[in-house]
């Protein structure tokens, strides 16, 4: 893989007891698909060290879900990420394949998804962690989409009262981030009230054209819509990762890898 580069964005966070006591940044990791930048991903853990994050944001794919799995790497990620900041992970399609092919296995500890959790992450899986951070009270949530939301030539409808149906109702004077892997459903998520979501799974569109953006989708649609970036609607933002790896198809133009940054103010 071509090296990473880091993107920040600033987040501005509004409202009466929903802004932090002071700035903060938090990292997002996206579609890594158990790639590896240095020895056990020093120079990704020396980029992330040099931020001081107080919190690390996982939006899926950083293993790779074949008949043979890939994720000694992710793996490894996770355990070291866990022993320095909290780490709030949901699901990407990747992910939920693998989680679907251990279902019935008769060892737990095969399971990626129980290997995480023992490291420490907070696997949110349709599901919501609260906390404080810089006395902001925040809530993160995680959506984790059935597969058939990633299917090939074919775009199932979501709207809000469906992510409501997976996640309950944004909880009222909190700070909701939304983890959701799939960002093209960016409307639904804003209008169910996310006021941050955090995405990945475009990879940028693999070849970026200027003034056009990404070509190409995982589902290969093109000119995929929030591809890479951050996107504002409703007074709602979205953040799209590039991602930090690539699997199947080993394309990247004018499109490096990526980590984000998030400045919090």
């Amino acid at each position: 893989m071509p090296e990473f580069k880091l993107t920040r964005y600033r987040i501005r966070t509004e409202g009466a007891g929903r802004s932090p006591a002071q700035p903060f940044s938090a990292v997002l990791l996206s579609d890594m698909h158990n790639d590896s930048y240095g020895n056990a991903n020093s120079r990704l853990l020396q980029a992330i060290r040099s931020e001081k994050p107080e919190a690390v944001f996982v939006t899926g794919d950083m293993l790779t879900a074949t008949l043979e799995p890939q994720r000694d790497s992710a793996l490894a990620l996770m355990d070291q990420l866990t022993k320095e900041y909290p780490v709030y992970y949901v699901n990407g399609n990747h992910e939920s394949k693998e989680k679907k092919r251990t279902a019935d296995s008769a060892d737990a500890r095969e399971s990626y998804s129980e290997a995480i959790r023992g490291y420490g992450v907070h696997l949110l899986e349709n599901s919501c962690v609260r906390t404080e951070i810089r006395r902001m009270p925040v809530t993160i949530w995680g959506l984790e989409l059935p597969l058939d939301y990633y299917q090939r030539f074919r775009r199932m409808p979501l709207g809000a009262e469906q992510v409501a149906e997976f996640l309950g109702v944004p909880d009222e004077g909190r700070y909701n981030i939304l983890l959701a892997h799939q960002p093209l459903y960016f409307d639904a998520y804003a209008r169910w009230g996310a006021d941050l979501t955090l995405s990945g799974h475009l990879h940028g569109g693999l070849v970026r054209l200027p003034y056009l953006g990404g070509v190409v989708s995982p589902q290969f649609s093109l000119f995929p819509r929030y591809d890479r970036g951050l996107y504002t609607k409703y007074g709602r933002k979205l953040v799209v990762s590039a991602g930090l790896g690539g699997h199947s198809v080993l394309i990247r133009v004018n499109n490096p890898p990526e980590l984000v940054v998030l400045d919090f103010t």
